[in-house]
């Protein structure tokens, strides 16, 4: 609340979270998400509202990994929370820390983090067992991270256009982190959202009210696309206490201001709900889990499936105005089916969903876009060619060659972009947008961009792409690399250098 540095446990302070937990429930959420862990009187209360947590147990990401003190300061914590935690089945996920640095692994040394998680994994399997345990993993600077190590792949997602979210796209960069994890285990956004501060650079701030509410809206739909089974929207309510003085909120400061709900004043205790709120809470009412938006089929049975809540009774789909499905007497929860399609050899259609409640009204619409055909067919392709392409030791200057193979009736846009992630703390790196006009009707494109190596660079991204357009019908053409210099993240990190292409041939 406006004027706190943290929760606290006072009996003021659980009745208004009693009242926030209610709120939430109200807007349609299932569970909630913490950085750090509740008390167990926080604990009863989340128990009796009928939601599931994910909690956090607020180990310290800047901690010393290996240092002996460090350690058993952790196991303390960690049994400590166990001895009360254990005995709620609220509880379905544990956030061991929160957005891990790059360069603090590294001074820590990757083995030495590794051994700590292990260790802090030991304890909660042992002490609540069955419940799985992760972190909450930033994924533009953790991509490196080998998340096989967790039960879960969990990680902060959000869209701020740069680096390989600008190069891949949101939802395919996303996808791709499990995808290099090896798509073997869950996956959970444990965060993504935007701030509605005065200023900002890259949607990191600066967003209006309408930018949130659609934002969000984009990124749901393109995580679901990803492939989460869980998404945790950032945040509840405004976090004054983020800038230095919790009794003023930073009207330029970005973190203070990615609520959804916020505060009027310091005497504000319960706050009043943005537009956003109302926005997610609809969305909710029925999420289409498939088909994916912007995916491409090769079958002319589309697998169905959605997720509803108690009001909606009725789904119908529709294609250039004619009811290609419909469904009544929905039940709450999931449900699975086919869409009967017949595609005119490579076809871009736009299936349009809509929802209604028992007296028949209207109470969502959703438009899903797919490419769809009964055969396969060639993609453009691109690729790129890293130099130095193993170890970042080898060179002071980085090359990427992009090549790109056209193909016919599809449509390059005129800007590719380049990036070359170098994971310094927050900073990005660099990255560029090279015209592709006066290129746009060959077959082949070629092109190259060179980048400085920093000396305390110790893992980079180098990504390019480029959007494909066949009608309606838009999709990203992509390429990555990670590049490791020495084998200081052998155990930390993915087990080499890896390249992440787009399927290049629809189907396959």
């Amino acid at each position: 609340r406006p004027g706190q540095s943290g929760r606290g446990s006072s009996a003021a302070d659980m009745e208004l979270m009693k009242a926030d937990l209610k709120v939430i429930k109200e807007g349609g959420y299932n569970a909630i998400r913490t950085w750090g862990s509740y008390s167990e009187d926080q604990l009863k209360l989340v128990q009796h509202s009928g939601l599931k947590l994910i909690m956090g147990i607020g180990i310290d990401p800047k901690g010393k990994y290996g240092d002996p003190a460090f350690i058993s300061a952790c196991e303390d914590k960690v049994k400590k929370i166990m001895n009360y935690a254990k005995n709620y089945d609220c509880i379905i996920t544990y956030l061991v820390l929160n957005e891990p640095q790059t360069d603090h692994i590294y001074k820590m040394s990757g083995l030495a983090f590794v051994n700590l998680m292990k260790n802090m994994m030991d304890i909660i399997h042992k002490e609540h067992p069955g419940i799985p345990v992760t972190i909450s993993a930033n994924a533009m600077i953790s991509d490196f991270i080998n998340e096989n190590i967790f039960d879960v792949y969990a990680y902060n997602c959000y869209d701020h256009n740069e680096a390989q979210t600008a190069t891949m796209g949101f939802k395919d960069y996303i996808k791709g982190l499990c995808q290099l994890n090896g798509l073997k285990k869950p996956f959970i956004a444990t965060e993504f959202g935007y701030s509605v501060s005065q200023v900002g650079t890259h949607y990191y701030g600066g967003n209006t009210l309408t930018e949130q509410s659609t934002g969000l809206i984009a990124n749901y739909r393109d995580l679901i696309d990803a492939g989460a089974v869980g998404m945790c929207p950032f945040q509840y309510a405004d976090g004054w206490w983020k800038a230095d003085d919790p009794n003023v909120h930073n009207a330029r400061e970005p973190e203070e201001w990615f609520g959804f709900w916020g505060y009027s004043n310091l005497q504000d205790r319960f706050g009043s709900p943005r537009p956003v709120w109302y926005a997610l809470r609809n969305y909710m009412k029925a999420l289409i889990i498939s088909p994916k938006n912007k995916e491409i089929y090769i079958t002319n049975k589309i697998p169905l499936e959605v997720y509803t809540d108690k009001y909606t009774k009725k789904v119908l789909v529709k294609l250039n105005d004619k009811v290609v499905y419909s469904k009544e007497a929905l039940k709450e929860g999931y449900f699975a089916d086919h869409l009967m399609l017949a595609p005119n050899g490579i076809e871009d259609m736009e299936l349009s969903f809509e929802f209604y409640d028992k007296d028949d009204q209207l109470i969502k619409t959703e438009s899903i876009l797919i490419l769809d055909s009964e055969k396969k067919f060639d993609l453009p392709k691109l690729s790129i060619e890293v130099t130095p392409g193993d170890d970042l030791n080898a060179g002071k200057i980085a090359s990427v060659k992009i090549h790109i193979e056209s193909k016919e009736n599809f449509k390059l846009e005129e800007e590719l972009k380049v990036s070359f992630n170098t994971h310094l703390g927050w900073e990005i790196g660099p990255q560029m947008t090279i015209s592709l006009k006066d290129q746009l009707n060959n077959k082949t494109i070629d092109s190259e961009s060179f980048f400085t190596i920093p000396a305390n660079c110790w893992i980079a991204n180098a990504s390019a792409g480029v959007t494909v357009r066949y009608g309606k019908f838009t999709f990203k053409i992509h390429d990555q690399k990670l590049i490791f210099r020495g084998d200081w993240a052998n155990e930390v990190g993915r087990k080499e250098a890896v390249e992440l292409k787009r399927v290049n041939t629809a189907g396959e």
